[in-house]
C-alpha cells in the first residue's frame, strides 16, 4: 500500500491566517525522500537495530548540530529563552511535542530522550509534483534520523559527530499552500471533567464514492482518537472529546481508496489545547530532595543462566519518608526498543534479581518515584548494563 503524505496548517478563527505565516529557510530539518536512499533505507537500518517502530506517516532527518546544540538538562544555557516547541525522540520516534524554553527543568528531560527543537512553522516546506509549495508538519509518531554524512544516517542520540560535510538542499521559501481536505479546528472548550472537547470541520470535496474518510487526533504519548465520516457529504462537523488540556495534539484526515488501496494522509501542525482551570494538588514528595538524597541503583553481580541469558542482581536504594499511599516507586531495566522490566519497590532498600536479559544488548537501570498527588515522576538513574562484547 502506497502512502501519499500531505501537510497542511491548522486553521483557527482566532488565529492569523496560515498564508501569512513565514518559514525559516535555515531550519535544519529535512523531509525524507521515498527512494532507496530515503525512508526505505531508514526502515532497514532501524530493523537492523532491533527497534520496534519502523513505520510512520512521515520520515524526517536532521543534521548533527541539532543534537549537539540542544540542551539536554536544566541549566545548560546561561539564561532562559522564549518558549518553543521541541520533539522528544525515543529510539528515533517522536513520542511527544513539548513546549519548552530550552533552559528550565522539564519532566520529559531524562537519560533516554533526545530533545530536538522544531523549526519555525513546525514542519518542513517542500515542492510537490505539481510545483506547489507544501508543508510537511512534524508531529507525534514521525520517525527522525540524523544525517552524519551525505551517505549515512543514524538513530538520534547524544554524542554524535559529523563525519563529512552535508550537501542538503535549501527548503523553498514562500507560503505553503493548504490541501482542500484539510481538517479545520473550529473551537475548543473545557468539559466538566477538565478535559478538552474540540470541534473540527472536514471538507470532503473531490473524494471518490469508494473511499473511506476518518479524522484522527493524536495526543502526546501518541494515543489516537479516530472518527469515521461520510465521504459523500460536502463537509462534516464533528466533536472529539476527552482530549488532554494544555498539551500538544495533531489533527489529520485519512482518506483510503478501497479500490486502489491508496491512502492519503493530510496532517496539521501540532496545536496546543487550551488550559483547564485545574487546582494543582499538594505534592507528596520533593523532587529536588529525592535527586539529592536517594542513592542510584547499582548492579552488584551478573551471571549467565542455562539458556544463555544474563541474570543481574541490583541493589535498590532506601527512599526516605516513603509512604505507599502517596507515592509509588519502581525499578526499571530498559532494553532495546524500549522493552522494560519493571519491579515495584517498597522504599526499604533491597537486592532484586532481574533475568532473561540478552547478552547482545545494552540496558539502562533506573528507579522511578511517582508522586501520586501530582502524577510527576522523579528518575534516579543507575549504571548501564552493557552487552558482553562491550566494556
Amino acid at each position: 500500500m502506497k502512502r501519499n503524505i500531505q501537510g497542511i496548517s491548522v486553521f483557527l478563527s482566532s488565529l492569523i491566517l496560515y498564508s501569512t505565516i513565514s518559514y525559516s529557510a535555515d531550519a535544519a530539518w529535512f523531509l525524507e525522500g521515498e527512494d532507496i536512499d530515503g525512508r526505505v533505507a531508514t526502515v532497514e537500518r532501524m530493523r537492523g537495530e532491533d527497534l520496534l517502530q519502523v513505520r510512520s506517516d512521515n520520515y524526517f532527518k536532521v543534521d548533527v548540530s541539532q543534537i549537539e546544540s540542544t540542551p539536554q538538562a536544566a541549566g545548560s544555557t546561561p539564561a532562559p529563552v522564549k518558549e518553543a516547541k521541541y520533539a522528544v525522540v525515543f529510539d528515533g520516534v517522536i513520542d511527544k511535542i513539548i513546549n519548552w524554553d530550552g533552559f528550565s527543568e522539564h519532566e520529559d528531560l531524562n537519560e533516554n530522550a533526545v530533545i530536538i527543537k522544531l523549526p519555525e512553522g513546525d514542519g518542513v516546506t517542500y515542492i510537490d509534483k505539481s510545483g506547489v509549495i507544501r508543508l510537511s508538519p512534524i508531529y507525534q509518531g514521525s520517525i527522525v534520523s540524523v544525517q552524519v554524512s551525505p551517505t549515512k544516517k543514524v538513530t538520534p542520540e547524544l554524542g554524535l559527530v559529523q563525519e563529512a560535510p552535508l550537501k542538503e538542499p535549501s527548503q523553498p521559501i514562500g507560503a505553503a499552500v493548504p490541501f482542500e481536505n484539510a481538517p479545520q479546528v473550529i473551537s475548543q472548550k473545557v468539559s466538566a471533567n477538565n478535559s478538552i472537547s474540540m470541534t473540527i470541520q472536514v471538507p470532503t470535496t473531490n473524494i471518490s464514492d469508494h473511499s473511506t474518510v476518518s479524522v484522527q487526533v493524536v495526543t502526546d504519548g501518541r494515543s489516537t482518537t479516530s472518527i469515521g465520516i461520510d465521504p459523500t457529504a460536502p463537509s462534516t462537523m464533528l466533536t472529539v472529546d476527552n482530549l488532554p488540556q494544555n498539551e500538544n495534539v495533531t489533527v489529520k484526515t485519512v482518506i483510503r481508496d478501497t479500490v486502489t488501496n491508496k491512502e492519503t494522509v493530510i496532517v496539521n501542525p501540532v496545536l496546543t489545547t487550551i488550559p483547564a482551570p485545574i487546582v494543582l494538588p499538594e505534592p507528596a514528595r520533593n523532587a529536588a530532595v529525592d535527586k539529592a538524597t536517594v542513592v542510584a541503583p547499582a548492579v552488584t553481580s551478573t551471571a549467565t543462566d542455562a539458556s544463555g541469558h544474563r541474570v543481574v542482581e541490583i541493589k535498590t536504594p532506601v527512599i526516605p519518608d516513603y509512604d505507599t499511599t502517596k507515592s509509588i516507586a519502581s525499578l526499571m531495566v530498559v532494553g532495546p526498543g524500549g522493552s522494560t522490566t519493571a519491579i515495584g519497590l517498597f522504599g526499604v532498600g533491597e537486592t532484586l534479581s532481574v533475568g532473561s536479559l540478552s547478552p547482545d544488548a545494552n540496558y539502562t537501570v533506573k528507579v522511578v518515584i511517582r508522586d501520586l498527588g501530582t502524577g510527576k515522576e522523579t528518575i534516579i538513574s543507575g549504571e548501564s548494563i552493557y552487552k558482553t562484547s562491550s566494556p
